[in-house]
């Protein structure tokens, strides 16, 4: 555990991470629920509830999916797994506002953005000229690294009129 200017930053598992009930009045999960399981997802969830107090906000920043049916959704879940070496599990919208729902918590606030993850004007944008040359540079050392970020680049260019990024914030039930 460090502490620093006030702040403690701890390593734990999302699911049980050790803090006191209600210790917290937001908690942010980036590109995480994504990648769980559902029962997972829900674990991840109840945690986070369980941190926050009173009206406590639960910020998440996610894929989605829109418009399409099973076989198109198995075929991208079953692509990013690949790519990813984990088992992807995105969501439709209505299912993101469910499993918040369900878990206790509102949706008060949302919104999307294409899925530019991998390209290469959002990676300078994000990461800016020093990251980039990191990026590079890593890529260029290790060609496996350097196929997977490609192979995972065409796959969201393929797909990347069903894929989307979500962003939700979702305030803490008082009856649940």
């Amino acid at each position: 555990m460090a502490h620093t200017l006030g702040h403690r930053c701890i390593l734990a598992s999302a699911e049980a991470t050790g803090l006191l009930a209600g210790c917290a009045s937001a908690v942010c999960g980036e590109a995480m629920l994504t990648m769980q399981s559902g029962k997972q997802k829900l674990r991840i969830l109840e945690e986070a509830r369980r941190l926050l107090g009173p009206e406590g906000r639960y910020g998440i920043h996610e894929l989605c999916l829109v418009d399409v049916d099973s076989s198109l959704r198995k075929e991208i879940e079953r692509e990013l797994s690949m790519d990813i070496h984990v088992g992807v599990q995105p969501l439709t919208v209505p299912e993101w506002r469910d499993l918040l729902e369900c878990a206790g918590f509102h949706v008060a606030w949302e919104a999307f953005a294409p899925m530019h993850l991998l390209e290469p004007r959002r990676v300078l944008r994000d990461e800016g000229i020093a990251g980039v040359a990191r990026i590079a540079y890593n890529l260029a050392r290790k060609p496996e690294a350097r196929k997977r970020v490609f192979r995972m680049r065409s796959m969201f260019r393929r797909y990347g009129r069903h894929m989307r990024a979500i962003a939700l914030v979702a305030v803490k039930r008082s009856d649940a």
